[in-house]
């Protein structure tokens, strides 16, 4: 759809009145999480008879362990030996991020995306370095790190994981994970916005493996997206996600990277996006007819 740029300013006048709903239910579960896990140093003892202790590694809740899916592949390989109480507190989690959608641990749960959030305000008003790099690499990189805790008897992710690591520091004390978020950070700053989280991270890599299963989407009225490009300049995951369905050849964002942070549905400046069980995918249903029509035509 054609518009002019000063078309846009009555509705961007109209959408700063709106509440970014799903950017304050994100942010309100990041923070119950953080402040769920730093309870026992408030409630009770760290050891003893809990309802819960420990860290997004791994924990207990009323006495039923959890464990992060890919902490407990790894450690499962180093040790070569299965506990089945350890993998099925794993299975879980798992299965609750399959159900709802992969990467919804990164946007909604992850401690660094969190972090990272504030260095994208930085962002806004310095001119940084933003390199592209492939997002299949944290996939990559987290079969390398399972064949390597295997081969080596070490859960290797898990000595610099910036995600455990700064859940047990900020409980316990500080330790090497705090350094490598460090570099994180600077990472992001220096050579690539959000490229520990787009393109290295292997549990990062672990979710997208199965991204592309669960029930929820983001969902696009064609009817009213106007092609303005305010959904993508947002985007935490990579904006090219949503290049299929702003150009109209799916109703649904498909791609397996797709957290589901929401920014997207809350900046959009017409209400065209919104986060919904997905259905069937009447625009991909029609493409689909539309090729079978050719084939049988060109037979």
């Amino acid at each position: 759809m054609d518009f002019e740029l000063e078309d846009l300013e009555p509705i961007k006048q109209k959408k700063r009145k709106r509440i970014r709903k799903w950017s304050i239910a994100r942010h309100c579960v990041q923070i119950f999480i953080l402040l769920f896990f730093l309870s026992p140093l408030v409630l009770v003892e760290v050891e003893g008879e809990n309802f819960f202790y420990g860290s997004l590694s791994s924990s207990q809740i009323f006495g039923i362990p959890l464990s992060d899916p890919f902490s407990a592949l790894q450690v499962t390989l180093a040790s070569r030996q299965i506990i089945w109480s350890y993998l099925g507190g794993a299975l879980i989690i798992f299965l609750g991020y399959l159900l709802i959608r992969g990467r919804v641990f990164c946007s909604w749960v992850c401690p660094v995306n969190t972090l990272l959030e504030v260095t994208d305000k930085i962002r806004k008003y310095v001119d940084l370095p933003d390199k592209p790099l492939d997002r299949k690499t944290k996939m990559y990189i987290a079969i390398v790190t399972l064949v390597l805790s295997f081969v080596m008897g070490v859960p290797i992710f898990e000595i610099i994981s910036p995600i455990g690591n700064t859940m047990r520091s900020l409980i316990f004390s500080m330790g090497m994970g705090l350094w490598f978020l460090l570099a994180i950070v600077l990472f992001d700053l220096v050579v690539s916005r959000r490229g520990w989280c787009r393109y290295l991270c292997p549990l990062g890599g672990l979710y997208q493996s199965i991204g592309k299963f669960g029930l929820f989407r983001v969902k696009f009225d064609h009817n009213r997206c106007m092609g303005c490009d305010m959904c993508r300049s947002v985007c935490l995951s990579d904006p090219d996600i949503l290049e299929p369905s702003i150009n109209r050849l799916e109703m649904y964002v498909s791609d397996a990277d797709c957290t589901l942070c929401g920014k997207c549905v809350d900046n959009c400046p017409v209400e065209a996006l919104s986060i919904t069980i997905k259905k069937q995918d009447l625009v991909k249903l029609d493409a689909h007819r539309e090729e079978k029509k050719k084939w049988y035509k060109g037979a």
